[in-house]
């Protein structure tokens, strides 16, 4: 079955993502070295930031030779007075990104992760390979990544 209208897919993926952002704890990830591992200490002299973009790296395997929806969520943990600014870079020529993306509110997750980052999309049929963007996330002050690897292949699915 294809689904062929935009609001069920993106239903489907706020309701995948909500599913992920329940199943990932900081201590089901830390154990995995995922979503939940701590932060890197900061550099000597540089500011740090009282919340956290996890930065495991997010895949989307796809088809290739055709247009695909996907989407990617940034798992944030902390708490942040000012808002966030999300933004992606590197995506292929031609995507049609949810940006710009409105800013996140302040607000707190506490220690655990939580996705509150989208950001969907549809991509360009591409020819096959392995395509590297990342997400950005800031505070106005400091600016954290998550990679992203968009690899398009025979068919869907990153088990292969």
């Amino acid at each position: 079955m294809r689904l062929s209208s935009r609001s069920v897919k993106m239903a489907l993926a706020v309701a995948t993502g909500l599913a992920l952002t329940l199943a990932i704890s900081p201590s089901t990830a830390s154990a995995a070295g995922g979503a939940g591992s701590a932060a890197p200490a900061p550099a000597a002299g540089t500011s740090q930031a009282t919340w956290h973009l996890s930065d495991y790296e997010q895949r989307a395997c796809l088809p290739a030779h055709q247009s695909n929806f996907t989407y990617f969520v940034g798992f944030v943990a902390g708490s942040w007075s000012t808002p966030l600014h999300v933004d992606m870079h590197g995506l292929p020529e031609g995507t049609d990104a949810s940006l710009p993306h409105a800013p996140i509110p302040p607000g707190s997750n506490g220690d655990r992760y939580v996705g509150i980052a989208w950001v969907m999309m549809t991509l360009p049929p591409l020819d096959f390979g392995e395509y590297r963007a990342e997400m950005t996330l800031t505070d106005g002050v400091v600016t954290q990544r998550m990679p992203v690897l968009i690899k398009i292949q025979e068919r869907w699915g990153c088990g292969l």
